[in-house]
Formats: structure tokens, C-alpha cells, sequence
């Protein structure tokens, strides 16, 4: 007995306990109620509410455990007794709950995902793109995805799959955006340097993320995925960013915020020694730019409190001494939001949160004459509920959220001499939206999302600058609903179909292709009601998993209506009421979309391509016919790579190729009393010159024990300096003769060749 006894001691002193973490890979939160089991079975635990776990009683120096969640994909890890403590478990989240899909790597979402036209884009891809005078970006990143336009000379416009840039729903942190560039479209204004990733859906967003008929873009900045705090920044030609990520000691807090600021106002100081003022190009024109955001979060049991915002502004300003005219203009965004997560159980959750998200811009112009000031205002406040609930292969969504938004669409004032102007426009109103959404896992071949929402929007009050208040407009009520059906032939396979009808009420209204933003943001009325479309797609999507290749390619139409264009008024013919300007109409886009990308190796490329007509129509336009919208592109291919040389060096290279915008340009002249006139053939009657250029960068890691990162970047935009349109001018020259004419069309473009130097670091 005695003998025995002593036996025992020994074996439950040579005994040891595993603990750990596990953590959600991509966004790196904890993730409870994770099962922990060794592999022959007999011992196990679950992870509590912040992911940590305690294994005892394991006797064996190796063993080999399996952590599984229905909520993501199974690992498997091999364990010594030398890792026993502090062991941190990253796990992949998967779509549905069922068997389990052996596919491997992260660039496998096209065929996984249950949402056709989603496209993922992490923070290693944006940081790949050649940078633009030395500043990496997101928007970049993003037009190099087939359906999403690529850019073109000074327009900062998104056009999606034949969508206005007033049809795409901006999201950063839960909070909107409505002007997501800055510099005429040259950056976008998040931070690269904080996005952690950008979920783009094409017209085909989740029932809770769509609110606008093109796409839904949804950027998400870091959470803490590294234990330690860190600064990093980048250093480019014009641009500063510095940012800074900090977890508490206790691993409740987390915060992290970044700075971005253009210098351009330097440069005019810096030539003052070298130039006179009136020969000095940035004293006369002062352009610059700053955005500020942030992330505070603090977790504890089953609840997560995080407070995020956003503030950013550009500001321009020409001069003309020699004219005698100043002019400036002034416009950014600015936002906050304060959310709310509460774990109910493993399999459901809930999410609260109030946003506040703003848009202002101002213009100006003084002359000898007179001074000029336009002004446009848009607020809304935000209020939403949501509730997510996994049972059996059932993946269910539903909440509400409420919407009030003031918007100033007009504010003009005028001074001629002595006499003064000045008109006002007013709008507040209120929005209501309920869904529900079900994706369901028939088996591991065939699954279906199914959504509806309900909306409903009142005009409540109309100021006007006599200070009258007009009664509210009867509401409206707009169904909404998206449906995709998703078929996997093989696990490593897919086609996908569906169709969804959006609403939006609110429109952008444009008034010209101008880089400066000239649009006007309008509320829905009786007169102009919501926007409408129907969305049609259809595809087919293929990975190689052993060789981290996929494809896919994809067929859309869609028709839109409740479409708006501002007029111009020419004949200041007065107007009973502001929305009078507008014009409204309905439009139509259809094509196909192809997609490749490999991802594994020294050598990974990705190339898109689009095929696309995209046409309006307006009653009051054309003789009421159909003509091609002056943003419509029949072809358009971009191409993406990188070769990793050795661990020091990488080189990245992208080409990208466009047909030209459609314009209206006359199609003769001639002599009317003394006076040329222009004769046009239909709108949008001419397609400029191809967009066409090819980026390249160098990417040179420095050794240093100061900094954790510390990177080189060289960057040459435009390497054969194609002169790009911007816009397209007819000069006329009078000859010696009477009525002799010379007519030359002239091309005005914007960036040539540009190298840049920048610097980015981490310590």
C-alpha cells in the first residue's frame, strides 16, 4: 500500500497544464466558448469569455490537441511541455457551420464567400501598390479590382459597375463617410498605415451593410494583434503619417490613432529665396490636407465598448494679382460613433451603436466686381441595433437602425457693388430600416441567403431663407431585398447567382466633371423621391488551393431609376422651388467582370478586367433617348505585381489601361450673325484619348536595432509619362481672310512622370 501510495504522488507531480489564448485571426479579438480537446479525446476544456483556457493533468511530454469552433475553421497544433504556458491559437473565421471546407490560405473568399461580387483587400496588398508620391493608399488598392473604375486625371470619383459616385455607402469603423478623397482624388482619406482590411461588395452587400445601388465599401482599422505598443509612420514627398497602437498591461484597453498631414504650403517658403511671388506657383495656389481618426476600446467579459471617430479637411486657395481675383474652397468630413457588443450566449450576440457623421463644403470667389460664396451642409445621426445568431447551418441577422439627417444643399450668397443676395435651403428628415437575414447551409454543395428590409422615409421640415417651414411630406414606405444562390461542385468551386433591389434616400447630384468637389448632396422629396435599382449577377469562381491561384468571372445588369442631374442654370430663370434644378431620369449598366490572382511564391500578380457599358436617360436630354453616361468605359484592365527578390528587397509594378469618358464636344461650326457657332450631334458624342500608365516601386528593408520596421520605398507613377486627358479644349485663331477660321483641339493633362522617395518605419 505504501508502495502504491508513493506511485501516485510521482504521477501527479510529473503532470503539467496548458493555458493559452484564442483569438480571432483577422480582427484579433477573443473568441469564447472554444473547444480544447487532446487528440485521443480524453481531456478537455472550453476557452471563457475572453479566449483564455487551462488544460491539466496531461502526464505526456508531446501531445497533440484539436481547438474547434462552429463559428470558425478546426486547428490542429502539436504541443511540448516547453510551451505549456501563454500558448496563443489564431483561428480563420469560415462562413457556415457545417463540414468543414479543406482549403488552404487566405486568398480563397472568392470561392467561400457566400456573397457574390465580394472582394477582399488586407493591409499587406494596399502597402504593395506602387505608392503615389510616396504614400501608399487605400483607394489605390481598391481600383485595381475589376467593377470598380480606375482612376483618371483629377476626378475623385468612385464609379462602380456603372454606379455614381453618390451610389457607394462608405463605411470606416461604423462611421460614413460621404467624400472618401482627398487632393482632387489623388488619396483617399484612410489611413493606410491603421486599415487592417476593406470588404468591397458590389451591389450585392449584406442586407445590414447596403444603403446605397452600387457597392458598399467597409474599411476596418486594427485591433490589437500585437501584444506590444508600438509608433509606426511614412514619410513621402507631400504627405507625413504617423500613427501609434497601445494595449494595456491587463489586455482591456486597447487605442490606437493616426495623423496624416500634406506639406505642400511648405514648399511656397521654401522657393521664396529662388522665385519672385508672382513666378512662385504655391504662393499663388496653397493646397493642403490633414485627417485625424481613432480607436478606443475597452473589453471586459462579455462586453466590448469601443469609441472610434474621424476628422479631416482640405483646403485650397488661388490668388491672382494680376487678375485681381482670390478664390477658395474648403470641404471635409468628420465623425464619430460609440458602439456597444454584448455576448448573449456562444451563438448570439448583440451590437448597439450611435454615429454622428458630417460633410461640409465651402467655395468662394472674390473679384473687383463682386464676391461669391456657395456653401452645402450634410449631418445625420445614426441609431442602430443589431443581432447575430448561429443555429445548426443557419446563419441569422436582424436589427433596426434610425436615421436623421439635416442637409443644406444651398447656401449662396452674393454682393455685386452695394446690393446683396442670399438664398437658403433647409432640409431635415427622418429614416427607419428593418431586416432580417438568413444564410442558410443546405449541405456542403448548396447554400442560400435570403434578406429583406423595410424602409421608411419622411421629409419632415423645408426652411427656406424667408424662414418658412413647410409641413411634413407623407412618408414613404420602400421594400427592400437580396437573394444569392451558391452551388460548390467541388470544394475548391463555386457558382454563384443573385439579385437585389436597393433604395437610397439621399442623392449626389452632379454638376460638372470638375476636381474640386462641385456636387450637391439632396434629400429625397415628393418631387425627387428615393433612388431605385434591380441588380442582376451570375458566376463562376475556381481556386487551386496547392498553387494559391483563383479565379473567377462574373456577368452583371442592373437598371436604375429616380437618377438626378443639377441643371445649369444659363438663363437665371427663376425658379419656384430648389428642386426645380434637378433633372431626373433612370439609367442602365451591364458586362462582365474577370479575375486572377496568385498569391504564393517570390513572383504573386493579379489582374481585372472589366467589360462594361453604362448608359442614362432624361427627358429633357437628347430628345428623351438613351446616350451613354460621360463616365462609361467599355474596357478596363488593371494588372498587379511583385517579386520578391530576397528578404531585404521586393519590387511591385502596376499597369493599367482605361478607354477614354465619354464627352459632349461640338461636331461643326459656323457663322451666325457674325458670331461662331457650335453645331453638336447627340450627348456625350465623343470618347476622349485612352487612360493608360504603368506604376512601378522598390521596396528596400533596412537593418536597424532602433526600429522593428524600417523600410525605403521608390516609386516611379506614369514610367513612360503618357499625357493623360484631363479635358479636351478647342482653340480658334482667326485667319488673315474674312471668315478664315483655325481650329485646333487642344488636350490639357496632369501628371507626367513622377519619381518619389519615402520612408516607412515601425518602432
Amino acid at each position: 500500500m505504501l508502495f502504491s501510495y508513493g506511485g501516485t504522488v510521482n504521477a501527479q507531480s510529473d503532470a503539467w497544464c496548458l493555458t493559452g489564448q484564442v483569438i480571432d485571426k483577422d480582427r484579433g479579438e477573443a473568441i469564447p466558448a472554444v473547444h480544447i480537446t487532446i487528440a485521443d479525446g480524453r481531456k478537455g476544456c472550453v476557452s471563457d469569455v475572453n479566449g483564455k483556457f487551462s488544460l491539466c493533468g496531461i502526464t505526456q511530454d508531446t501531445i497533440r490537441i484539436t481547438v474547434g469552433h462552429t463559428a470558425f475553421e478546426n486547428k490542429q497544433l502539436t504541443v511540448s511541455k516547453l510551451q505549456a504556458k501563454d500558448l496563443i491559437v489564431r483561428l480563420n473565421f469560415k462562413v457556415y457551420s457545417t463540414k468543414e471546407v479543406q482549403i488552404k490560405g487566405a486568398s480563397t473568399s472568392i470561392v467561400k464567400s457566400y456573397i457574390p461580387g465580394k472582394l477582399t483587400l488586407k493591409k499587406a496588398e494596399i502597402l504593395a501598390v506602387p505608392a503615389f508620391m510616396g504614400s501608399p493608399d487605400v483607394l489605390r488598392g481598391l481600383q485595381l479590382l475589376p467593377g470598380m473604375q480606375s482612376v483618371s486625371e483629377g476626378n475623385s470619383g468612385i464609379y462602380v459597375r456603372g454606379g455614381s459616385p453618390g451610389q457607394n455607402y462608405v463605411l470606416f469603423d461604423d462611421i460614413e463617410l460621404m467624400n472618401p478623397t482627398h487632393l482632387m482624388g489623388v488619396y483617399s482619406v484612410f489611413n493606410p498605415l491603421l486599415t487592417d482590411k476593406v470588404e468591397f461588395y458590389k451591389g450585392n452587400a449584406p442586407i445590414h451593410q447596403s444603403s446605397r445601388l452600387a457597392s458598399s465599401i467597409i474599411v476596418s482599422t486594427r485591433n490589437n494583434k500585437e501584444d506590444e505598443s508600438n509608433w509606426a509612420g511614412n514619410i513621402g514627398n507631400i504627405v507625413t503619417n504617423l500613427t501609434y497602437n497601445g494595449l494595456s498591461k491587463n489586455k482591456k484597453w486597447y487605442f490606437s490613432t493616426g495623423i496624416r498631414r500634406s506639406y505642400l504650403d511648405v514648399l511656397s517658403y521654401m522657393a521664396k529665396p529662388f522665385l519672385k511671388d508672382d513666378e512662385n506657383y504655391f504662393e499663388q495656389n496653397n493646397y493642403t490636407f490633414y485627417d485625424w481618426n481613432g480607436k478606443l476600446r475597452y473589453r471586459s467579459g462579455k462586453n466590448t465598448l469601443a469609441l472610434t471617430w474621424y476628422l479631416g479637411q482640405d483646403d485650397f486657395q488661388m490668388e491672382s494679382k494680376k487678375n485681381a481675383i482670390t478664390s477658395f474652397s474648403q470641404w471635409g468630413n468628420q465623425g464619430m460613433a460609440l458602439s456597444w457588443k454584448h455576448l448573449i450566449k456562444p451563438s448570439l450576440s448583440m451590437k448597439n451603436n450611435v454615429d454622428y457623421s458630417g460633410y461640409n463644403s465651402d467655395f468662394g470667389a472674390n473679384t473687383a466686381e463682386g464676391n461669391m460664396r456657395f456653401k452645402t451642409d450634410f449631418q445625420q445621426i445614426r441609431f442602430r441595433n443589431d443581432f447575430t445568431y448561429e443555429h445548426d447551418q443557419h446563419l441569422m441577422r436582424w436589427g433596426g437602425e434610425l436615421i436623421r439627417y439635416h442637409i443644406t444643399p444651398q447656401n449662396i450668397e452674393v454682393s455685386e457693388f452695394e446690393s446683396s443676395q442670399m438664398k437658403l435651403n433647409n432640409y431635415t428628415s427622418l429614416a427607419v430600416k428593418l431586416y432580417y437575414s438568413n444564410h442558410y447551409q443546405i449541405n456542403e454543395r448548396w447554400s442560400v441567403y435570403g434578406a429583406v428590409a423595410l424602409n421608411y422615409y419622411q421629409l419632415r421640415t423645408t426652411e427656406t431663407e424667408e424662414g418658412t417651414i413647410a409641413e411634413a411630406d407623407q412618408g414613404i414606405w420602400t421594400p427592400n431585398g437580396t437573394a444569392s444562390l451558391n452551388y460548390h461542385p467541388t470544394k475548391a468551386s463555386s457558382f454563384k447567382a443573385s439579385y437585389a433591389y436597393n433604395s437610397q434616400n439621399i442623392h449626389l447630384a452632379s454638376i460638372a466633371s470638375i476636381p474640386l468637389p462641385s456636387d450637391v448632396w439632396m434629400p429625397s422629396t415628393a418631387n425627387l423621391p428615393p433612388e431605385q435599382g434591380h441588380q442582376m449577377t451570375m458566376g463562376y469562381f475556381k481556386s487551386w488551393p496547392e498553387k494559391q491561384v483563383q479565379f473567377g468571372v462574373e456577368g452583371y445588369a442592373k437598371v436604375m431609376d429616380n437618377q438626378l442631374l443639377l441643371k445649369v442654370n444659363v438663363d437665371q430663370v427663376e425658379v419656384e422651388s430648389f428642386e426645380d434644378n434637378f433633372l431626373k431620369g433612370e439609367g442602365r449598366a451591364y458586362g462582365s467582370e474577370f479575375y486572377f490572382k496568385k498569391q504564393a511564391g517570390k513572383v504573386n500578380y493579379t489582374l481585372g478586367y472589366t467589360l462594361g457599358w453604362t448608359q442614362q436617360r432624361f427627358s429633357a436630354i437628347n430628345n428623351g433617348h438613351w446616350h451613354d453616361a460621360k463616365y462609361d468605359r467599355r474596357h478596363d484592365l488593371n494588372a498587379l505585381a511583385t517579386y520578391q527578390l530576397n528578404k531585404r528587397i521586393d519590387f511591385g509594378a502596376v499597369f493599367i489601361f482605361a478607354s477614354g469618358n465619354k464627352a459632349t464636344l461640338p461636331t461643326g461650326r459656323y457663322w451666325l450673325m457674325g458670331s461662331i457657332a457650335n453645331d453638336y450631334a447627340g450627348v456625350n458624342n465623343f470618347r476622349m484619348p485612352s487612360y493608360h500608365r504603368m506604376d512601378v516601386s522598390m521596396n528596400y528593408k533596412l537593418k536597424s536595432k532602433l526600429f522593428k520596421e524600417s523600410i525605403l520605398n521608390f516609386s516611379i507613377i506614369n514610367l513612360y509619362s503618357r499625357s493623360n486627358p484631363y479635358y479636351i479644349y478647342y482653340k480658334i485663331e482667326e485667319g488673315q481672310q474674312d471668315y478664315e477660321l483655325s481650329i485646333k483641339a487642344k488636350q490639357v493633362s496632369l501628371f507626367p512622370i513622377m519619381p518619389s522617395v519615402s520612408w516607412r518605419f515601425k518602432f
